[in-house]
């Protein structure tokens, strides 16, 4: 039966290593897109160093903010209306709602 756990506790790990380096990778290449996109529109090496500061700035504000609401609300409503204003506000009509983005089924 040790075994068996044990290689329940092996296999596991390995799983949660491949999840973390695919949300990695998927995430460098949605950079290098986004990086293409905004070169393409004429950006340059400083407009891309002060995106790379903003967008460590804002992952940290939005991780923090998700860490704190997921204590007290599974569903995130706090963090994702907040993120939902801050978008609405510089997309305006081209907004769409968090689970309509993200793909989620609302009761």
């Amino acid at each position: 039966m040790a075994k068996r756990n044990k290689l329940a506790a092996v296999l596991q790990a390995d799983r949660a290593m491949r999840d973390e380096l695919v949300r990695h990778q998927s995430r460098v290449f949605m950079l290098d897109l986004v990086t293409l996109a905004l070169g393409r529109l004429g950006w340059g090496e400083k407009r891309f160093a002060q995106f790379d500061r903003m967008l460590t700035e804002v992952s940290d504000e939005y991780a923090k903010l998700i860490i704190e609401d997921s204590g007290d609300d599974e569903e995130l409503v706090y963090a994702k209306a907040c993120l939902d204003r801050e978008l609405q506000r510089y997309v305006g009509k081209r907004f769409v709602p968090y689970d309509e983005r993200y793909g989620i089924q609302t009761k």
